[in-house]
């Protein structure tokens, strides 16, 4: 297949089961029903300080700024998938990287779960595969677990930067030095053991590798995997640019975030934490809404957001962290929109065959 052709959908038994899962609509109402609930908590339980800052005119500068710098989140998103992709050798257009990436915003913005779009995206690469199907899969969850280990060492790196610097904000708080420490041990947990795994012999690799394929049904696909995780390994090259676009979307993501919070401020400019304090609370914020399978974060990031204010504020500026949080999901919303309608128009281009079978993937996979 030639590198710079055109995705094309074929079958993929690597992601079978979310083709052949039982379609019930128990399970996603659930999850908005858990959503819905969340955020009505966090509203009713900080309704009067909200009315006084939804009272206001939006200050539309920092809602540009913050749009503008979470477009670029995406952007360096997409290209990290795109890295990823192409460092195990898969023929992949960063043209994809854009279009699958856009719907599976679009999905991870609007459905239950904080990865329903990371599996329309499984789906569609693994069709574009032959023969590589698992290895396609992987690369979607070796995006996810980058994210989440660059939100880590962020964290830990600039936060432990501003603590050592004598930050007045961070050694005045015991939580949030806590906080710097967590994210230190969980990233250099990750970082120990993605270096360890490139010290293990190959008769180990393949030892590893035949146990997995044991085991019935899914073995094959296991070993496949494992072999991919080998594989980044040895890619340190790809993974360290990984790690760069990360730095360069966390960056942009925890500036939104700081800016979102200035769009209805509160009366005492005391209640706004500072830029230091968001690199810090911020990273932690996204990962939970990231854990909790919840559409789009929704309710959950309000919480822990609204929570991680609290920490830096006092009961005060809990009101604000959840403003700055219902703020920002009106930017990812309007661009996860946005990005639908451009998504519509490239897949405009696939044969008429080919954009029905499209459009059944995400059906199933969304359900």
């Amino acid at each position: 297949m030639n590198p710079d052709s055109e995705i094309r959908v074929t079958d993929s038994p690597a992601v079978a089961a979310v083709q052949k899962k039982k379609i019930t609509w128990v399970g996603p109402l659930l999850k908005y029903g858990l959503a819905i609930g969340l955020l009505t908590l966090m509203i009713s339980l900080n309704y009067s300080k909200l009315k006084v800052l939804f009272s206001q005119t939006p200050h539309l500068v920092p809602f540009a700024i913050a749009g503008g710098v979470y477009f670029v989140i995406l952007g360096m998103q997409y290209i990290r998938w795109w890295v990823l992709v192409r460092a195990i050798g898969l023929p992949f257009r960063l043209r994809d990287a854009v279009r699958l990436g856009l719907v599976g915003t679009f999905y991870n913005t609007f459905l239950p779960g904080a990865v329903g779009g990371d599996i329309v995206k499984a789906i569609f690469i693994a069709k574009g595969q032959t023969e590589r199907k698992a290895a396609a899969v992987a690369t979607v969850v070796a995006d996810r677990l980058l994210g989440l280990f660059g939100l880590l060492l962020f964290g830990s790196a600039v936060g432990g930067a501003c603590w050592i610097a004598g930050d007045p904000k961070i050694e005045g708080n015991k939580s949030l030095q806590n906080l710097i420490l967590i994210c230190t041990g969980l990233a250099g947990s990750g970082l120990i053991g993605f270096v360890g795994l490139g010290f293990l012999p190959a008769s180990r690799q393949d030892r590893f590798a035949d146990r997995l394929k044991g085991i019935k049904k899914v073995g094959n696909t296991l070993a496949e995997l494992w072999f991919t995780a080998v594989q980044f390994r040895q890619r340190p090259g790809a993974i360290l640019l990984g790690v760069l676009l990360s730095a360069i979307s966390h960056t942009a993501m925890i500036v939104s975030f700081h800016y979102a919070v200035r769009i209805f401020p509160p009366n005492d400019p005391a209640l706004l934490g500072t830029l230091p304090e968001h690199f810090i609370i911020a990273p932690i914020g996204f990962i939970v809404q990231a854990i909790i399978p919840v559409p789009g974060g929704l309710g959950a990031g309000e919480l822990s957001f609204g929570a991680l204010y609290a920490m830096i504020r006092g009961k005060e500026g809990e009101a604000v962290g959840l403003a700055g949080r219902m703020s920002l999901r009106v930017v990812e919303w309007t661009l996860g929109l946005l990005g639908y309608i451009v998504f519509l128009s490239m897949k405009a281009e696939l044969p008429k065959v080919e954009e029905e079978k499209v459009e059944g993937e995400i059906e199933k996979a969304t359900h």
